[in-house]
């Protein structure tokens, strides 16, 4: 079954993003598969962290518009 990990603040700039990576980074390395959303559609940093951002072509945003699948969005 399927866990659900929110990292979440109201305050900006207090290691949100990084602390997503950092622990979806080691699930990953431990052989678990990892989904990892950015919900901070304004300014999303995620894509930087991971080194993928010139992977990223479609958002949650597109998802949302119906502009893309999920599996296209995922990277």
């Amino acid at each position: 079954m399927a866990k659900i990990v929110v990292v979440t603040s109201g305050k900006g700039g207090v290691g949100k993003t990084t602390t997503s990576a950092s622990f979806s980074s080691g699930l990953a390395l431990r052989g678990l598969k990892t989904v990892v959303i950015d919900f901070d559609v304004g300014l999303r940093n995620l894509d930087l962290i991971m080194g993928c951002e010139r992977r990223v072509v479609y958002d949650f945003i597109n998802v949302i518009n119906g502009e893309a699948t999920l599996n296209q969005a995922l990277i």
